[in-house]
């Protein structure tokens, strides 16, 4: 991937804006724009993996417990009722501890894209959810998710660049 295409644009803001508000529906009519080439759907799913990252991070640093990450889980699985198989419970996780920075599972179950992203999706609407955000919070949680996937973007572009193989911020 050439990150150094990669931009977030006021667009990807507006479509991060609408998922949170109105679910995973509403990046239907986006789809043919999301998917025009690379670095565009790279753009948009950055800011959604860097939404989910500060929504992990806001919820279960500084100090968590395993058992809390497992029992969320397992409650998330509960309340997605008939869409629960499309939560692998080993994905979630270890997308979870390794957002909060915790040492990964040994088997973080497969490396399927289409299980990763429902786990993604899934937890982070569950944790805008439990936020409970007004109108202010909102923007400040997608203001965090902006800023954080721009700084993930460079350290991404600095090691393209061989400047070393950076961490995640």
């Amino acid at each position: 991937m050439d990150y150094d295409a990669v931009e977030i644009h006021e667009k990807n803001i507006l479509a991060l804006r609408s998922f949170l508000l109105q679910g995973p529906q509403a990046w239907v009519p986006l789809q043919d724009e999301v998917q025009k080439d690379d670095e565009t759907a790279a753009g948009y799913m950055s800011l959604l993996l860097g939404a989910f990252n500060v929504a992990v991070g806001r919820r279960f640093s500084p100090t968590y417990t395993v058992g809390e990450i497992v029992r969320f889980v397992a409650d998330l699985r509960i309340k997605a009722e008939e869409d629960a198989d499309l939560i692998n419970t080993l994905v979630a996780e270890d997308m979870i501890r390794r957002a909060v920075g915790a040492p990964p599972l040994k088997d973080g179950g497969p490396d399927d894209l289409t299980a990763v992203l429902n786990a993604e999706v899934y937890i982070l609407l569950a944790l805008v959810a439990e936020a409970d955000f007004d109108r202010a919070g909102l923007e400040q949680f997608i203001e965090d998710a902006t800023a954080y996937t721009q700084e993930w973007l460079a350290v991404q572009r600095a090691g393209s660049s061989g400047a070393g193989t950076p961490e995640s911020p």
